[in-house]
């Protein structure tokens, strides 16, 4: 796929822990599951931003696809490629009937994280509690702070 094809009007930042960040960008991890369907074209470019104590941008990757699951569906086709326990997965979906499975591709690591105190003086940057949109200039911003 080529750079061109990502959507150019905006990029997704995703919210993660640590080691879902991490297991992003070593490849191990090729869906993230959420409870809400974000609004954005196929492919688009995802910031990856650490919370928790990490707390900074870390890399980025390319959402190629969205789709929504009933819950034991998504857990059948992608639950391999979560990083999540069957247990984690049941806890973050209790009481939905289904989730959303973002598929990755092409995890890149930073040269350097970010951290969140820079972000916040460079660009009044706030992470989000699950996702955000940003256009492309912030995202230019934001990767060169």
């Amino acid at each position: 796929m080529a750079e061109d094809s990502l959507d150019p009007s905006r990029a997704l930042v995703l919210s993660l822990k640590p080691r879902f960040a991490e297991a992003i960008l070593a490849g191990t991890k090729i869906v993230e599951v959420r409870r809400v369907m974000p609004r954005i074209t196929d492919p688009t470019l995802a910031l990856l931003y650490a919370s928790g104590s990490e707390r900074a941008l870390v890399g980025t990757c390319v959402v190629r696809s969205v789709a929504w699951y009933p819950t034991d569906e998504l857990w059948r086709r992608h639950g391999a490629d979560t990083a999540l326990s069957r247990t984690e997965f049941d806890s973050y979906l209790d009481g939905r009937d289904g989730g959303v499975a973002l598929l990755l591709e092409r995890p890149e690591p930073l040269a350097a994280p970010i951290p969140l105190h820079t972000l916040r003086q460079a660009h009044g940057f706030r992470p989000p509690q699950s996702f955000a949109y940003v256009c492309d200039a912030q995202r230019k911003r934001l990767l060169t702070a």
